[in-house]
């Protein structure tokens, strides 16, 4: 597996598109993070700046860097892609590798792209959440910080569809506007003609909803204790202001199905076609 990896990672340290998209990645997390943290928009009673507090950090941060796990999905699309017209799979059989070892490659990599992404959110909320906080406490630093395993969650769900939907069209360009196109478009459209409680289980509405919008009014307020001054979040549901959603538990089984399907697909079709 060590040697696997060690091949893994010498490909991808040669693609320059590897190259650019990590650090567009990075760029474009850090600049949206702090271009917000300088709209300081300040009302008795609430502020922004209590996005960028603990515990508060660990809630905002994932769902801003949720909306470019896109670019880390579309990052494997390119690599598999190239795998095909450079006919590297084929040169990795020919050189004694199993189809079984190329999968475990490419899910690899999936996997460290998911740890760099979630040690980068990890990083930018420590440094804003102490900049930021005057006063916390143990608790408080900890209280929410189990949403940082569920975003390395959602950045492998998103980046096993591209890799499924690689190699089942075999094409670098025909993918990437086909996963686009399906993230955005196909599933959303397909959903409405379905009742709003079975909407939420479909793959794109489960992997995006691990990193539900965060409850703004209560967070701006600086009240994040349900009682009868705070802002009822489930009112606000029920007048369609934030979109319904199912159990987190519920949400990270379903999206842990859902990668080990189209983990489970992409590795029928290496196994069935000629590459």
């Amino acid at each position: 597996m060590r040697k696997i990896i060690e091949i893994e990672l010498i490909k991808i340290a040669s693609y320059n598109v590897f190259r650019v998209l990590i650090l567009l990645h990075l760029i474009l997390f850090f600049l949206v993070v702090l271009v917000t943290s300088q709209l300081d928009i300040t009302v008795p009673g609430f502020s922004t700046h209590n996005l960028y507090q603990f515990p508060n950090v660990w809630e905002y941060f994932p769902w801003v860097a949720s909306w470019f796990n896109i670019l880390l999905a579309i990052m494997i699309i390119v690599i598999t892609g190239n795998e095909y017209t450079y006919h590297t799979f084929r040169q990795h059989v020919i050189d004694g590798l199993s189809r079984n070892q190329l999968l475990s490659g490419k899910g690899a990599v999936i996997i460290i792209t998911a740890v760099y992404g979630t040690l980068m959110v990890f990083l930018f909320s420590m440094i804003f959440g102490f900049i930021f906080t005057r006063n916390y406490t143990l608790s408080v630093f900890y209280e929410k910080i189990y949403i940082l395993f569920v975003y390395f969650l959602q950045a492998i769900a998103y980046m096993s569809l591209g890799f499924f939907i690689a190699v089942l069209f075999r094409n670098t360009g025909l993918s990437i506007t086909l996963f686009i196109l399906f993230r955005f478009v196909i599933e959303p459209v397909i959903r409405l003609f379905f009742p709003k409680h079975i909407r939420l289980f479909f793959p794109v509405k489960v992997i995006s909803n691990l990193t539900p919008v965060p409850e703004f009014l209560s967070i701006f307020s600086g009240n994040t204790e349900v009682d009868n001054t705070a802002v009822d979040t489930y009112s606000l549901r029920e007048m369609g202001i934030l979109q319904e959603e199912l159990p987190i538990l519920i949400n990270i089984l379903l999206a842990a199905g859902y990668t080990l399907l189209f983990i489970s697909l992409a590795w029928f079709l290496l196994r069935r076609r000629n590459l």
